[in-house]
């Protein structure tokens, strides 16, 4: 970690906060000579003032410089090969420069590739009905574009894994500071993304923990860096509906997945088709479409990539029928009305062509 942007890390975690940077650093924000180092150092009261700290401020910044463990930090950014890119270089992603907060820098393990980029966004309280839209979506879009998430649970983690299943790019912009390994039950899936070269990125200082406050400034971010936001779910007064409605601000494409309408985590998705404010996605090609991938040849050359092939009319009514519901060898039978043999026979082939996979209760389900 080269020592003046490791300085830059420090004062971060201090708690000075982008747009302070950028009032402090105004002067050299288009220059690569910006010195981090003697600011730290001259760190004080008076020279906070210049910059129209509030007295509170200035005592808690000073407090915490006096009580920083500068060796924590560097050795976190070099443990993890953390790179710390600022506003004015090349690798910074231009389409952060045109959200509404601008960030002074960000923390990426890995690099952020030039792709075009998908956000999917939804609910954590995911139900099976979402979790196969997923299964259906994410395997074919991530063949186009690199799959773009917040890191939360249920939603955001299926995304990622079914990315990371089908060997494709996934990037995840994390809520927390890029030293966390939050959630927990995640860090397995993050530590994959880091041994398969694809990115994890934070705006959060090092130190920083998670909160609820973190949670509209990473998906700024994660619409911010998109070309497109998916909504898989999303109900009244949600994150998912925040993310939707910067989307629209930002002129993002927006798509969404309709479901009943009864039902409370569709209300929302259900309302932005109504509205004429997203796009209604019932297949893969819905999306990508709109990116004109349907008259590509890249496309034309791989239509299994969006729609699955059968060798018969039998398997595609039982994939059809398993789209919508879970399904026990013996249940199929008496739906189809049909030997057990000849079920059998093309459960066999589907699992085998990778379409459907079994579950611990002896169901079948999409895969």
């Amino acid at each position: 970690m080269q020592e003046n942007r490791l300085y830059l890390a420090i004062l971060h975690s201090l708690w000075i906060s982008h747009k302070k940077f950028y009032k402090i650093f105004e002067q050299t924000l288009f220059e690569n000579n910006t010195n981090y180092k003697e600011f730290y150092e001259k760190l004080n009261s008076d020279v906070l003032m210049n910059y129209w700290f509030k007295t509170e401020e200035i005592n808690n910044i000073l407090k915490r410089k006096k009580n920083l463990k500068v060796n924590f930090i560097k050795n976190k950014l070099e443990e993890r090969s953390v790179e710390i890119i600022i506003n004015y270089e090349d690798d910074f992603p231009e389409e952060l420069k045109n959200i509404p907060n601008i960030p002074y820098l960000i923390y990426v393990r890995w690099q952020i590739p030039s792709w075009p980029k998908i956000a999917v966004v939804g609910s954590r309280n995911i139900t099976s009905y979402w979790k196969k839209v997923i299964l259906n979506l994410i395997p074919n879009i991530s063949k186009y574009f690199i799959i773009l998430s917040g890191w939360a649970y249920w939603v955001d983690t299926e995304a990622h894994l079914e990315t990371l299943k089908s060997w494709n790019k996934t990037i995840a912009v994390i809520w927390t500071s890029i030293s966390e390994d939050y959630p927990t039950w995640n860090k397995k899936m993050y530590d994959n993304i880091v041994e398969k070269s694809w990115a994890i990125i934070s705006i959060f200082a090092i130190g920083i923990p998670w909160n609820s406050y973190n949670f509209p400034i990473r998906n700024e971010i994660v619409v911010g860096l998109s070309s497109g936001v998916v909504v898989i779910e999303a109900r009244e007064k949600s994150g998912s509906l925040i993310t939707s409605k910067l989307a629209l601000d930002l002129w993002k494409e927006l798509f969404a997945v309709p479901w009943e309408v009864f039902k409370l985590n569709s209300v929302w998705c259900n309302n932005l088709i109504k509205n004429w404010e997203a796009k209604l996605v019932n297949w893969s090609i819905d999306i990508l479409e709109e990116y004109n991938f349907s008259n590509n040849k890249k496309r034309d050359n791989n239509l299994e990539r969006i729609k699955p092939e059968f060798s018969d009319e039998l398997e595609e009514k039982i994939y059809n029928a398993l789209l919508l519901e879970s399904y026990t060898n013996d249940e199929l039978v008496k739906k189809f009305n049909l030997d057990i043999s000849i079920i059998s026979f093309k459960l066999s082939m589907l699992e085998i062509n990778w379409l459907i996979k079994k579950t611990l209760w002896w169901k079948f389900e999409i895969k």
